[in-house]
């Protein structure tokens, strides 16, 4: 099982201290290990298998759909789009990863507050990163971009961008993480045909959120 690189930053100094207590605590060297168990499970990062096609558009994350509706977005597109809004429990894999293949356009970090990920007023109120993707062969086209939100929450405080402005992604490239719970929100042109429902459980890099009209051409 491949382990995210930042998380041996946790996961070796807990290992350490386990073993050193074994000698003079060892209820609390077992409750260290199970600490460590658990954060080696939290920073799992299975590899998947990401399905092809110039139409599809796939789930950044894995989780659970909490929503979906239409909202006025004023960052990246400036108008109306569809958004669908994943919650990521701490069992999921907190991995994020391109939904589509592009390059990326913007990329803004916004500080913000620490409420429960699964509340309406996180996703304006909390920090959050906003990861804008656009089809480089229609760099003026609002039906070829791609918005993915990733939004801290109560727990998660640390949103990790593992890619910067200019880089050209592959669809199901890894491109960040929130560490310990949070919830990833990708908009879309109204164009879209939205394959999943509120309710449905997605994996990232794998599921098929939606596909772009025909004829369009979607993300190359």
């Amino acid at each position: 099982m491949r382990i995210v690189k930042d998380g041996w930053k946790f996961i070796i100094p807990l290992l350490m201290l386990a073993v050193i207590l074994f000698f003079f605590w060892k209820i609390a060297s077992l409750f260290l290990l199970a600490l460590a168990a658990l954060t080696l499970f939290f920073f799992r990062d299975p590899e998947r298998k990401v399905p092809q096609g110039k139409d599809l558009i796939l789930s950044p994350a894995d989780g659970k759909v909490m929503d979906i509706s239409e909202v006025e977005e004023e960052k990246f597109f400036r108008s109306r789009v569809k958004v669908i809004k994943i919650f990521m429990s701490i069992f999921n894999v907190h991995v994020q990863r391109s939904p589509v293949k592009g390059k990326v356009e913007w990329i803004k970090h916004k500080p913000g507050k620490f409420t429960a990920a699964y509340t309406e007023e996180a996703s304006g109120e909390n920090e959050s990163n906003l990861i804008g993707i656009q089809n480089s062969d229609q760099p003026d086209s609002n039906k070829d971009r791609i918005l993915v939100k990733q939004v801290a929450g109560r727990v998660a405080r640390r949103i990790c961008c593992w890619c910067k402005k200019g880089d050209n992604l592959i669809a199901g490239q890894r491109i960040g993480m929130i560490r310990f719970g949070s919830r990833a929100e990708v908009y879309l042109p109204q164009e879209i045909e939205i394959k999943v429902k509120k309710g449905d459980k997605v994996v990232g890099g794998e599921t098929l959120l939606g596909k772009f009209p025909s004829g369009k051409g979607g993300l190359r």
